[in-house]
């Protein structure tokens, strides 16, 4: 295995348990939040998950590229997709509240 594909797998499944993790504990309601019996209070956060997994395929499309520039832009295009999700679940939570 090449060192390119070490990078790959390690980031994946790094940010990849960073993003469940988040999304499972944003939308359980943190710890202040969850007094009902419900198990998601807020699965507005979900969407995470789902910009994390556009991230990754736009990662795995820049993957066959040749050259280290499209590797690394696509790298930093994976892990930030997190936290625009995590803005992107905030704002809908917000605007689901009607505070927006």
């Amino acid at each position: 295995m090449g060192k390119r594909q070490i990078i790959s797998i390690v980031s994946l499944i790094i940010s990849g348990i960073l993003a469940l993790f988040a999304s499972l504990f944003l939308a359980s309601g943190t710890i202040a939040e969850n007094y009902t019996d419900k198990t998601f209070v807020a699965p507005e956060f979900f969407i995470i998950l789902a910009i994390w997994g556009i991230g990754v395929v736009f990662f795995f499309v820049q993957q066959f590229k040749a050259h280290t520039v499209f590797f690394v832009l696509s790298l930093v295009f994976m892990w930030l997709s997190v936290p625009i999700g995590f803005r992107i679940g905030i704002y809908c939570a917000l605007k689901a509240k009607g505070e927006i």
